[in-house]
């Protein structure tokens, strides 16, 4: 069984899936790693600014497909993945795998972004009116995403003011 783990960036995804991942035995995997390998490890932002959007979609969403191919995994989903074409049916009609949506507060995802300076040197404005860790930002571009993830997630878990271990024993213990 794989588990998928979708949300902004900033919402845990890959801190709560690691440690998910120990727990139950399974390999983890993190697409926005895998994405930036393909492009000899250059970060996000100079992906986007240097070849583009459209590159660095192109190869998240053969990763994404790679990925969702696998076995006993726990695969955290680039927060952009699942609005790309066709990836939302993917992730749904992935079998025996549990999706869930680790959902967060703007103003929450806002404080964890910019307290966190490499990853957000890293990631570009996803707007391109606002910086990435503004709460306008984020709340404009999950107007966008927050209904599919609603709609791909077999499970939605608001982890606002949950910490890293607390989330991982819910989850552990009442969804996996």
């Amino acid at each position: 069984m794989n588990i998928i783990l979708m949300g902004y960036r900033g919402s845990g995804k890959t801190s709560i899936g690691k440690k998910i991942a120990d727990q139950t035995w399974k390999d983890f995997v993190d697409t926005d790693t895998e994405v930036v390998k393909r492009f000899d490890g250059r970060s996000i932002a100079d992906i986007w600014e240097t070849d583009g959007e459209p590159a660095f979609r192109a190869a998240e969403v053969e990763v994404a497909k790679q990925c969702l191919g696998r076995d006993n995994h726990v695969i955290a989903l680039g927060g952009g993945t699942v609005m790309q074409d066709g990836v939302a049916d993917l992730v749904k009609a992935a079998p025996d795998a549990i999706r869930i949506y680790l959902n967060c507060k703007p103003a929450v995802l806002a404080e964890r972004i910019a307290a966190d300076a490499a990853s957000t040197a890293a990631r570009p404005s996803l707007t391109g009116t606002a910086a990435a860790s503004s709460v306008e930002e984020i709340t404009a571009v999950l107007e966008e995403r927050d209904p599919v993830y609603k709609d791909v997630a077999d499970v939605v878990f608001d982890v606002s003011y949950v910490d890293i271990p607390a989330a991982v024993a819910y989850l552990t213990r009442h969804h996996l």
